[in-house]
């Protein structure tokens, strides 16, 4: 046989047993999910902490704990975005134990080389946003609308105003109705708003004003209007914080790809941080500063 004949068989032979070993793990990721999460339930338990300071030193925390089949995987991870812009994060695996949700939070994290310390200012606010038919529910727990916060970080201290949420997901997260999701906080002395909204077929849109609910935000990059147009919110020298794909967030659990469809991988988190104004009836309110995020699920 020639040899560039032998060659050119060869590299058929390679692609065929490519597309066989493409086919086979497709199936078999199928199959896992139908076997694994489909009868035996997928629990998501995340708890979320940020501070920004008056210079606008920004901390997030996450802990956060999946359950599916006979995995438990605990999961915390640090962004830091300083006055400059500059972000640098972290993540581990390690084992950790999530700090009790009472009017203090502290919360050390020796992994993360991070000690915080939150104090409660606002009242708990607690709101459950989806309920599917099997009665799988999506709970919101803001348990710290706002908080004094102190952070041990990196041999310095910061201090600010933060926030702090739980959220409850007992279902796989592609079972949750939304194509984009945006979320925010805006905190200052006199005055706190928290934003949740999301499009699909069954669309949630509520804002929170010291703890007063209203569902008529309009949202665009640099506002959001509510209450029938009289309170707005103003960014300005908006940074970006972080920008990327969630399946970032596998990269030290890689195997786990095999159980989350493409549109959950291939998401995208775009989170900001921003000096915010609150005015009524065009009226200065109060000025502070707005953490928000815009996450898109793609095909």
């Amino acid at each position: 046989m020639p040899r560039q004949r032998f060659y050119n068989n060869f590299d058929n032979i390679k692609y065929f047993q490519c597309s066989i070993d493409t086919a086979y793990l497709n199936v078999l990721r199928r199959v896992l999910i139908f076997f694994i999460i489909g009868n035996t339930g997928f629990k998501i338990e995340k708890l979320y902490i940020d501070c920004i300071d008056d210079r606008g030193n920004c901390f997030i925390v996450y802990w956060a704990k999946v359950k599916f089949f006979l995995l438990r995987i605990i999961y915390s991870g640090l962004v830091f975005s300083d006055a400059d812009g500059l972000t640098v994060e972290k993540s581990t695996l390690r084992k950790t134990v999530k700090p009790a949700i009472n009017g203090i939070i502290n919360f050390n994290n020796k992994f993360l080389k991070t000690s915080i310390s939150l104090k409660r200012i606002d009242d708990p606010i607690s709101r459950l946003l989806y309920k599917e038919s099997g009665n799988n529910e999506l709970t919101w727990n803001c348990h710290h609308p706002k908080a004094l916060v102190e952070i041990y970080y990196n041999g310095s201290v910061y201090k600010g105003l933060g926030y702090s949420e739980t959220l409850f997901c007992p279902m796989n997260p592609l079972e949750l109705p939304m194509e984009e999701l945006r979320w925010g906080r805006f905190l200052s002395d006199s005055n706190t708003v928290i934003w949740i909204n999301w499009k699909d077929e069954h669309p949630l849109n509520k804002i929170f004003l010291n703890g007063i609910e209203f569902d008529d935000a309009v949202i665009t990059n640099k506002t959001i209007s509510f209450n029938d147009g009289k309170h707005k919110l103003t960014f300005s020298e908006v940074q970006p914080i972080r920008n990327s794909k969630l399946s970032g967030l596998f990269s030290k659990m890689k195997f786990l790809k095999i159980f989350f469809k493409s549109r959950l991988l291939n998401s995208l988190e775009i989170k900001y941080k921003a000096k915010t104004i609150l005015s009524e009836n065009s009226l200065f309110l109060s000025d502070g500063w707005s953490l928000f995020e815009t996450v898109t699920w793609r095909k």
